[in-house]
């Protein structure tokens, strides 16, 4: 049985009610849609929103739309049965989905419904009792009162009804038939633990009497039946067995559903998508497409049943109806077959998305007699395997089944072909009149609903001339060559970078770009290359030789990708692009050569910085100089990043170069301190793009406070940070995480005397008198404060706050920074001159943290040390206390590589390592001091080498490497099981070596596997056919390699790791040759040497020679620099004391 709540009744032939599928109750089912409707009216009071977008047009009978209901001050999704149009104004009688209401709502209260909101299906449905037919009392002209049939409902049969609905306390239903307007049902009430059938109840009370249709060949009509049934207070059983009652199509037994079957239906398909919602799809529901004259067919069979119900005697008209009935029921079963095999499993699945384009096809089939009995899986179809309005109207495109309608039902067929034929000849004329693409849909760029002001979206765009973002890759301004190739590359997709900033890119603007694709060249690579192809390449000087554009990165790496990348877009023949990567040798920027056709140069800061000093003449026409990585930049090499800049700001003023293109770009992941004079110096009318909210605050100067609280006493502490009386005016934006925090601080706001507005998702309706108030002009003095919800504060569409004050913590940085962007408008604007010369820190941002913020606590005062704030020294000593305790977590991780071979770590915030020594895990059996012979044979970098230690138990490894060999002779078995951490054996140029296969994340193939050479200390990918069983007689001897660190020597100009022609150099010099080193620690398996030397015997003396030192060597590359730091720093390590345990201090309060 199905379980229901019945909302509303009109009379036993029509009342609503919702479906509760799940046997505990409807909590799921009501936050679902109570979500739904927070959604809607989150959205659609979204004063950002153009309103012309969003109302439809025109209005359409059967469409789903949104209405605002003015009894519950809400928008809900209603139905439009019918359209008042008069000279003044344009109205739709709807009906409420959701609520089972009627409404009349005028042409502005109803707007087009997005797509999102359509997945749920319609929350209440219309029931009527079957099986039954009203009566009434009827007294004749000799004064004897009789029961007869009624064509309505007495008032006495419906308030009987709702008396024992209001007496019950359990309703359910057994479904018969699902008709087209309402679902046929057996009603089912509990009352006083008797459980009692409403339908024969009525007929027991004299208010009804049992109904069939007892012709099945069409040429009779239905026949009254009457039977005496068992009064209601002996009704113990769901169904009684001495019921005379005729056979009914019905189900007797029904197991409840999942509580997701009905909730996750599909929506109807619709006739247009949007783009977005927020920034999704939008646009208006199609319930269904009616061919020509259904509603009149329909009106027509309804007229009939009235007449058969009107004169119970045999007409024409009563036995059509009849025919119309049996179809229609005929229909709901066959459809719901065909039905259920393709869909009745998605349904189960609750895949709301798949089910949208199954179409149900009903064929003309025999009649169906009363005896049909429902199976469960069609009558779960009948309820919910149409969602949204196709329930609803579906039945209105049946046509009449009789003989003699065949020539109408024929013809829909043909005239359908005949019109899509008409279609289709009208767009090829079209077509043919306009050569060009044609746009099927015009109207679609019209129905986008987006935001104009780029903040809305989270974009701060500061320039001095509009901007017109581009779409997509078609409207893109690069050259059709670009356009294929980054097609090829999947990069079809534009960011909101992209269709903000390639405009001014490509037409030569000054342009700084802060966004999380700023480590993608091609975010601005594609529009700088058009751009030197249309424009530079013409306006450039002839008198000069040289590149005209330079791109600055900050290591090799990035220039090497770079320059592949320049080769893989194909600009190579025209712009001729070099790399050009020096060291610190000594005249090793004299001798480097660059072509004269050269255009485009790849390079780094540090090398461009020794060219310049050298050849500076080859770089007179130096227009377009690209920062990639601007903030790595400025940080690592702010002194040769200023040469650079004022070498090219001196070429491109030169009078020679006074009509050329003068264009500096500067992209990063996160705005530095050395981005202001870079915009300020030298980019004159910059193009200024921030798409991170966070990093955006930084970039106008917001100030950031912080406030330690205890959770009971956040209202004090907020109270305390606000000027009541400022000497400007200040707007104050607080933020809470619920309805009820937004209630408190209102009511404390209040009692003192403040001028308080306050919005949450409950008081929607509100949006514009609270929006109205708060953007009123207010006077010096003034203090203008709003309270309100997260999720409400993207649609107040607020910018100009001077204050924000978070309240609730926001937990996540992308909810920290649409918080700030509420300030924008007080922003520093370093586009504006003027403004920049007077700017005023007027955004301030306020943070309270409390005991339920710890989590957090590393990353705020991580943003906070990039600002000027002065943070609580207690909250320092915390952080450091957190941070300690975080790295003694670490204790299953293996200490930094960085850390040993440099003495400090490239990036402790964000690498995974261990970055303490722990004594239990660091105690080496290796030398510590002395001199040692070892033997590399593996160079993983130029510092880093793996090898053997002579004398180190040499004898077992030699005696187990014969044995393997002699093992392997005559048989070579393969792995037959391949486990990670197993060992196995390898051959390799004909040696055997023992390996350990390694996880390898996301390969389920089982044909490649990484191996690591437990005797070498290299790793490797083998294929599995490369792969030897080893018996267990190899496996007791430990790995022999052990791992080397060269001291005191590190990569040149800042750079995180070696360059691949030092590594190559050193290895192709030391592998397998005996060395002698002095040891100066050890670390678990690790030595560090210093020096390491090769030493040789002159033959026939007892005079050995040093015939290289493997530092010197490294220096020699001009790749490295020394440093003299790394054994000091590791050493240290040792001397820290482990924390007393102060960062466990409760630093709150007691």
């Amino acid at each position: 049985m199905l379980k229901l709540s019945v909302l509303k009744v009109e009379n036993p032939s029509c009342f609503w009610g919702r479906v509760i599928w799940a046997s505990g109750g409807n909590t799921q089912t009501t936050e679902q849609y109570d979500n739904l409707h927070t959604q809607m009216n989150l959205f659609y009071h979204n004063i950002s929103w153009n309103l012309r977008k969003l109302n439809p047009r025109p209005i359409e009978e059967g469409k789903v739309y949104v209405v605002y209901w003015p009894v519950m001050k809400s928008w809900c999704r209603a139905m439009v049965e019918s359209v008042i149009m008069d000279s003044e104004s344009c109205r739709a009688r709807c009906l409420l989905v959701d609520h089972g209401e009627w409404l009349v709502a005028p042409s502005d209260q109803i707007r087009d419904a997005a797509q999102n909101f359509l997945r749920l299906p319609f929350w209440v449905r219309k029931f009527h009792l079957g099986g039954i037919q009203p009566t009434t009392l009827r007294v004749s002209f000799l004064e004897k009162a009789k029961l007869v049939p009624s064509t309505r409902w007495d008032s006495s049969a419906t308030l009987y009804l709702h008396n024992l609905l209001k007496d019950s306390t359990q309703a359910e239903a057994v479904l018969l038939e699902s008709e087209p307007e309402s679902t046929s049902i057996e009603l089912y009430l509990t009352i006083r633990d008797i459980k009692i059938c409403v339908n024969d109840d009525l007929v027991a009370k004299g208010f009804a009497y049992y109904s069939s249709t007892k012709s099945t060949d069409g040429s009779g009509l239905g026949e009254v039946v009457r039977f005496p049934v068992v009064p209601s207070s002996g009704l113990h059983q769901i169904v009684s067995k001495t019921s005379n009652k005729p056979p009914s199509v019905r189900v007797n037994s029904l197991a409840a559903p999942r509580a997701g079957d009905l909730l996750t239906a599909p929506s109807p398909p619709q006739s247009q998508e949007h783009e977005q919602m927020i920034s999704k799809a939008y646009g208006r529901s199609e319930v269904t497409e009616q061919p020509p004259g259904s509603q009149s067919k329909n009106s027509l069979g309804a007229a009939a049943e009235r007449a058969s119900s009107e004169d119970p005697d045999l007409s024409p008209s009563a036995a059509l109806t009849t025919d119309l009935s049996l179809f229609r029921s005929l229909k709901s079963l066959n459809s719901s077959t065909v039905y259920q095999q393709e869909a009745h499993s998605e349904l189960n699945d609750c895949h709301p998305t798949e089910m949208t384009s199954v179409c149900i096809t009903c064929t003309k089939q025999g009649r169906l007699t009363s005896e049909t009995v429902i199976p469960e899986e069609d009558v779960l179809l009948c309820m919910s395997g149409k969602s949204g309005a196709a329930s609803f109207v579906e039945s209105r495109q049946v046509h009449l089944p009789d003989a003699g309608d065949e020539t109408s039902s024929e013809s829909g067929p043909t005239e359908k072909t005949w019109r899509c034929i008409e279609d289709w000849a009208c767009a090829r004329l079209l077509e043919w009149l306009n050569p060009g693409r044609l746009n099927p849909n015009p109207h679609a760029a019209d129905d986008v609903v987006v935001p104009s002001d780029p903040r809305r979206r989270g974009i701060l765009l500061h320039t001095a001339f509009p901007v017109d973002p581009c779409t997509n890759l078609d409207d893109a301004p690069i050259t059709d060559d670009l356009r294929r190739v980054l097609q090829r590359k999947q990069y079809s997709t534009l960011s909101l970078a992209d269709r903000y900033s390639w405009p001014a890119v490509a037409r030569g603007s000054n342009t700084l770009i802060v966004s999380h694709s700023a480590d993608q060249p091609l975010s601005y690579l594609a529009p700088l290359v058009t751009h030197i192809l249309y424009n530079s390449i013409f306006c450039s000087n002839t008198y000069n030789r040289g590149p005209i554009a330079v791109l600055l990165c900050p290591g090799w790496e990035k220039a090497q990708m770079l320059y592949d990348l320049l080769e893989e877009i194909k600009v190579t023949h025209v712009l001729h692009p070099v790399i050009v990567l020096l060291g610190v040798g000594k005249d090793e920027a004299k001798s480097v050569k660059i072509p004269k056709n050269c255009l485009l140069l790849v390079t780094t800061p540090f090398s461009l910085v020794l060219l310049l000093s050298c050849r500076c003449f080859m770089f007179m026409r130096l227009y377009h100089v690209v920062l990639d990585e601007a903030d790595q930049l400025l940080t690592h090499a702010a002194d040769q990043m200023v040469t650079i800049l004022q070498h090219s700001q001196k070429v491109t003023f030169s009078e020679i170069n006074a009509s050329c293109p003068k264009q500096l770009i500067a992209v990063a992941k996160r705005w530095a301190g050395g981005m202001e004079g870079l915009v300020g110096t030298y980019m004159p009318s910059p193009f200024i793009l921030i798409t991170i909210p966070e990093e955006a605050a930084l970039y106008g100067n917001v100030q950031q406070v912080s406030l330690l609280t205890l959770g009971s006493s956040k209202i004090s502490v907020m109270l305390g940070a606000l000027e009541f009386n400022p000497d400007i005016s200040q707007k104050t934006l607080i933020v809470a995480s619920s309805a009820q925090e937004v209630e408190d601080v209102f009511k404390v706001m209040k009692s003192k005397s403040a001028f308080c507005l306050r919005t949450h998702e409950g008081l929607t309706h509100q949006f514009d008198n609270v929006i109205q108030q708060w953007r009123k002009d207010i006077g010096p003095r003034s203090h203008v404060v709003l309270v309100t919800t997260a999720g409400c504060l993207e649609c107040l569409g607020i910018t100009d706050a001077s204050c924000v004050i978070h309240y609730s913590f926001p937990t996540s940085r992308k909810l920290f920074g649409n918080r700030l962007l509420c300030m924008a408008d007080n922003f520093r604007n370093l586009a504006d001159r003027d403004q920049t010369e007077s700017h005023r820190s007027l955004a301030r941002s306020v943070l309270l943290i409390s005991e339920r913020n710890i989590s957090h606590i590393v990353g705020v005062v991580r943003y906070m040390g990039r600002t000027n704030t002065l943070l609580p020294p207690v909250l320092l000593s915390f952080t450091q206390g957190v941070l300690v305790t975080r790295e003694y977590e670490k204790t299953n991780r293996p200490l930094c590589s960085y850390l040993k071979s440099f003495g400090v770590c490239r990036d402790s915030s964000m690498c995974p390592d261990r970055h303490r020594l722990i004594s239990q895990l660091d105690q080496s059996e290796l030398p510590a001091s002395g001199v040692i012979q070892v033997v590399p044979l593996y160079v993983k970098t130029a510092s880093l080498l793996y090898g053997h230690i002579i004398g180190k138990d040499d004898g077992g490894f030699h005696i187990m490497t014969s044995e393997m060999a002699s093992y392997y002779a005559d048989r070579k078995p393969g792995a037959k099981e391949m486990l990670v951490g197993g060992l196995y054996a390898v051959e390799e140029d004909d040696v055997f070596h023992r390996v350990k296969i390694l996880p390898v994340p996301d390969r389920h193939d089982g044909l490649f596997f990484r191996v690591q050479f437990i005797d070498v200390g290299k790793e490797q990918v083998l294929k599995s056919c490369q792969i030897r069983e080893l018996p267990e007689q190899f496996h007791s001897l430990p790995s022999q390699a052990v791992e080397m660190i060269i001291c005191h020597v590190k990569p040149v100009n800042a750079e995180k790791n070696w360059h691949p022609k030092v590594t190559r150099t050193i290895g192709q010099k030391i592998r397998g040759l005996v060395h002698q080193a002095t040891a100066v620690l050890s670390l678990g398996n690790t030595v560090f040497v210093d020096p390491m030397v090769r030493v040789r015997q002159v033959p026939g003396l007892k005079t050995v020679i040093n015939e290289y030192n493997i530092q010197s060597e490294i220096l020699k590359t001009g790749m490295a620099v020394p440093n003299p730091d790394h054994v000091a720093l590791l050493r240290a390590l040792w001397q820290e004391e482990p924390s007393s345990g102060t960062e466990a201090v409760h630093i709150f309060g007691s």
